[in-house]
């Protein structure tokens, strides 16, 4: 994602990593959640799948403005493009966990499959997760695997490590609400709807009809409105909506960009109207919604 319009927000790659152990793959990482704080810059935003679980300690943790308590057994799922900012206690203990897209499509397409883990869409697993004891037991037996294949670097590694990470997918997806994740088996509706979900994370800045997408992926609106309404509860423009708004509020957060610049790079030629879009989704403008953040210590 262009880091050009959060201005005052990084942009974190796994290969930035300096905690916990060399940085082996620009794909795949894992070192201890407890240094974490010391080395990273927050807020920031990642071009990868990051996973954070939570064995001890407490703190918070704002993940697109949502504020979340940190506590033992929870478990916080982030998608590239989310903005999160983390404040731990100096005994907070636990896992980070950060993949790839290519990592993990890599093995899949290998595999001549589709995958039934919705890693593809991964806003649609919940964001935190509480794990009960038997949870945290579960998932701690896939996650010593992981452990040991990416400490051990034997031959085969990787392979190892993505058939680990595909079982705590799987294990993750069970645990998560079932109001949170729509059906993800493999149907035509959940195919068409990742597929029109990834164009809108890289086209949302300049592409804002329903119908264009439609063209894109070569289907009707109709189609698209309707697979997108199965899988994933919405239709699709009502999706578009809500992926620009959230950019805007990203931006209204995290810098110091005026609105009618912030019109610009979303591609309103009118800021007012921008402006009541924005009132529209949010009940308040663009200014007040800015002015209320600045309260708020994240």
């Amino acid at each position: 994602m262009d880091t050009a319009c959060c201005c005052h927000v990084p942009v974190i790659r796994i290969e930035d990593y300096e905690y916990g152990a060399h940085v082996k793959t620009p794909d795949f990482h894992l070192a201890p959640i407890e240094a974490l704080k010391s080395t990273l810059v927050y807020p920031h935003r990642h071009d990868f799948y990051h996973m954070m679980w939570v064995l001890a300690g407490s703190g918070s943790h704002v993940i697109d403005s949502v504020r979340y308590d940190v506590r033992p057994n929870t478990l916080y799922i982030m998608a590239p493009g989310q903005i999160h900012d983390l404040d731990l206690s100096a005994d907070t203990l636990g896992y980070s966990l950060s993949f790839s897209s290519d990592f993990f499509a890599f093995r899949v397409q290998n595999r001549h499959t589709e995958t039934d883990v919705p890693v593809y869409n991964f806003e649609q697993l919940a964001p935190c997760v509480n794990l009960s004891d038997a949870q945290v037991r579960e998932l701690a037996r896939v996650m010593d695997g992981i452990r040991h294949e990416y400490q051990e670097e034997q031959v085969g590694y990787t392979d190892a490590i993505w058939a680990y990470l595909h079982v705590f997918l799987i294990k993750v997806a069970r645990m998560c609400d079932a109001a949170a994740i729509r059906d993800a088996a493999a149907t035509r509706s959940v195919l068409l709807s990742r597929r029109f979900k990834s164009l809108l994370e890289k086209h949302f800045r300049s592409v804002n009809e329903a119908a264009d997408y439609a063209r894109l992926l070569n289907v009707t609106e109709r189609a698209l409105n309707e697979a997108t309404r199965q899988a994933l509860g919405s239709t699709a423009p009502k999706l578009i909506r809500e992926r620009v708004m959230l950019e805007a509020k990203r931006l209204l957060l995290h810098s110091e960009v005026n609105v009618a610049e912030i019109a610009a790079m979303l591609s309103f030629d009118d800021p007012a109207y921008f402006s009541r879009c924005f009132r529209k989704h949010t009940g308040r403008s663009p200014i007040d919604y800015r002015r209320s953040l600045d309260k708020l210590h994240i």
